[in-house]
Order: C-alpha cells, then structure tokens, then sequence
C-alpha cells in the first residue's frame, strides 16, 4: 500500500471516529437511563444510613460523578473476604443498610451472592430490589464504570465536581 493511500485511509477513520462521537453526543438519554440515573440521585435521600459495595474505583467515580454521596467500599482491596465483611459490618452498624452494587457479570454476581450470604448472617440488612431495579434499568450493561457512556448523551447531567 502506498503512503497516499495509507493516509486517505487514516483520514477516512479519523473521520468516522469523530461522526461516531458526535452522533453519540446528539443521542438523548432511554427512559430506563433516565430512571436509573434517578434512581441512584435518590438513594441518599431515601435510606440516610446507607453504604453502598461496589467492586472497583471507576464504578465508584461513576456513582460519585451521578451524585451518590454515601459511603463507598471497595472490593477489591488487599483486604481477606472475611475482613472486608468484618468493615463492611463495622460501617454500617445496627440501624444501616448496604447495596451491594457489584457488577453484573459472572465474577461480580459471585462476589454480590458471597457478600450478601455473609451480611445476612451477621443480620446487616440488604437492599436487593433497589439492586434489581438498578439491574433492570441498566439494560444491557453489566458492569457500574460502563454507566460513564450516560455523561455522553446530550442531555445527561453533569458529572458530579467532587
């Protein structure tokens, strides 16, 4: 291939690359994206002694950046299963709630069913339908990070400056 022709190309991607970008950016936000956002805007307000469970940092940047102030663990942390349950216990105390906000992959739904095995023997209380419904709304994404795609719509809200 000569050089022409590999730059007319070059120039032919960089093309559809920023067509794909703006066509992404004109697209409004699914009444399931509205109620998930919502749905996550509301939970400060609706359950005041809550810690939410996330896996990794960018799930919890994208939840911080959709306006969620509670308090965020993260799974994966150099801490043993079995201390990470003994500080989730130790937050959340006798009148808190968790949402176990992992992702909805294989590995995610084994951490959530491990979590969720562990804290209803201590007696922690578990929000489960707010997970289906975050689940239900999210469509067909698995994981919590892919939600940073809601700030790309043209009428989504701003990220949260925190």
């Amino acid at each position: 291939m000569n050089e022409e022709n590999d730059d007319t190309l070059r120039g032919k991607a960089d093309i559809a690359r920023i067509a794909a970008i703006e066509y992404r950016q004109t697209r409004r936000l699914t009444e399931n994206e509205r109620m998930l956002i919502e749905t996550i805007q509301t939970l400060d307000s609706k359950y005041p002694n809550l810690i939410v469970i996330v896996e990794g940092k960018h799930d919890a940047t994208v939840l911080r950046n959709l306006g969620l102030q509670a308090p965020i663990i993260k799974t994966q942390t150099r801490l043993p299963r079995h201390r990470l349950i003994e500080k989730i216990e130790a937050m959340v105390g006798k009148d808190g709630q968790v949402l176990i906000l992992t992702d909805f992959d294989k590995k995610g739904k084994e951490i959530h069913r491990f979590i969720q095995k562990e804290l209803e023997i201590s007696g922690v209380k578990s929000l489960k339908r707010e997970r289906r419904m975050i689940r239900k709304y999210m469509d067909n994404w698995i994981c919590i990070e892919q939600l940073v795609s809601l700030f790309k719509k043209r009428d989504s809200p701003e990220a949260s400056r925190h």
